[in-house]
């Protein structure tokens, strides 16, 4: 007897499931690929207000600051330089305001750490009489001025 082998030849059908499976893969691959791309531009989005909104922080906090120098210095009997920071004579100690790394800070009779100001770059004081000019520039390069007057005669108390 005779054997027969049968060699099955490869169909069409076996070819184009081959085919079909690479684009189901390739479908699959670009929804990913489109969900991906859909959630990106919401961040870049959120990326960008978020400049504006530390830009209007700095600002608020050098409102605030500027209203307690203010009313500090109104209240002081002595203002005067020491080195790069000012110090201030009150009836219960000395404030002193002093950058520290890239703060504004304040202390009181030398103790503490209150920061005051944030992403400071450059301060100055200055004295003139019976006013007090900050200047500070913060690490965008924006300058900062305020001047401050005393209804008290500091060249007496000195």
């Amino acid at each position: 007897m005779k054997k027969i082998v049968l060699i099955k030849k490869q169909t069409f059908a076996n070819y184009l499931n081959e085919r079909a499976f690479t684009l189901v893969e390739m479908l699959f691959a670009f929804s990913i690929f489109t969900i991906i791309i859909f959630f990106i531009s919401p961040l870049f989005e959120i990326m960008l207000q978020q400049n504006d909104l530390q830009k209007r922080q700095q600002a608020m906090e050098w409102d605030v600051f500027c209203s307690q120098i203010k009313k500090e210095i109104r209240m002081s009997s002595k203002a005067q330089l020491v080195g790069a920071s000012l110090v201030l004579t009150e009836d219960a100690g000395t404030i002193d305001y002093e950058q520290y790394g890239n703060v504004l800070r304040r202390r009181v009779n030398s103790t503490g750490h209150e920061v005051l100001l944030q992403n400071v770059s450059e301060v100055n004081f200055s004295l003139m009489p019976n006013t007090v000019r900050v200047t500070v520039k913060d690490l965008n390069r924006r300058d900062y001025i305020v001047n401050i007057y005393s209804f008290l005669d500091w060249n007496g108390a000195q």
